[in-house]
């Protein structure tokens, strides 16, 4: 079991290394193999196929992904009137992540790219988890005139551009350097505020 499990993590670390260094289009089963130093036989035996072994290496670097299962019992769970408070947590968290995982940030980066069915999958089941995380919001927002979705789109897309430009173009956006920790708690404090001002807005606490 130990070596099985050591050879599998060889071969999904050899899958981030070709995706962070060549994209997806050279993701091949003998690449990986020659690169994880196993026979190319065991993607098979252990994944089934290599789209499998590629899915295995995107849901350890997604944030929705790889929480999924956390997230969606946190929502399951969640009162009513805590609803504000956990949505301003899950997305807080996502900056963080976001901000500390390169491999996250290429992932989004690929899928902008487009052209890539898997990629578009896994954008599809982040959707899909993001349609549960955002209906314990709708009650709070009937006969209101605050579409509460709408908002979330700009956070969360406003999230991984804030981050992304930084990457490429240097340390500030908007005069906030993300990297230091006065600029990222300045992000933190606002994604509550705003989620804050929605809620409020709407009415509701």
């Amino acid at each position: 079991m130990k070596d099985k499990n050591l050879t599998k993590r060889k071969l999904i670390d050899a899958v981030g290394e070709i995706i962070n260094s060549k994209g997806f289009r050279a993701v091949r089963t003998s690449s990986v193999a020659r690169i994880a130093g196993v026979d190319r036989k065991l993607v098979y035996r252990y994944f089934g196929n290599l789209n499998n072994l590629t899915e295995a290496y995107i849901i350890e670097n997604d944030y929705w992904m790889l929480f999924s299962d956390q997230l969606k019992k946190l929502l399951n769970e969640a009162k009513t009137e805590e609803s504000g408070m956990i949505i301003s947590g899950i997305l807080q968290e996502l900056f963080k992540f976001f901000l500390q995982e390169k491999e996250m940030q290429n992932l989004i980066l690929m899928e902008l790219n487009g052209g890539n069915r898997m990629m578009q999958s896994i954008h599809n089941a982040r959707e899909s988890l993001g349609q549960d995380f955002l209906e314990i919001t709708d009650p709070h927002f009937i006969n209101s005139t605050v579409n509460f979705r709408a908002v979330a789109a700009l956070l969360v897309g406003g999230i991984y551009y804030i981050i992304l430009h930084t990457r490429s173009n240097g340390n500030k956006f908007a005069d906030i350097n993300v990297k230091s920790g006065d600029g990222a708690n300045a992000i933190l404090e606002t994604i509550a505020q705003v989620v804050d001002w929605a809620f409020k807005a709407a009415g509701t606490p």
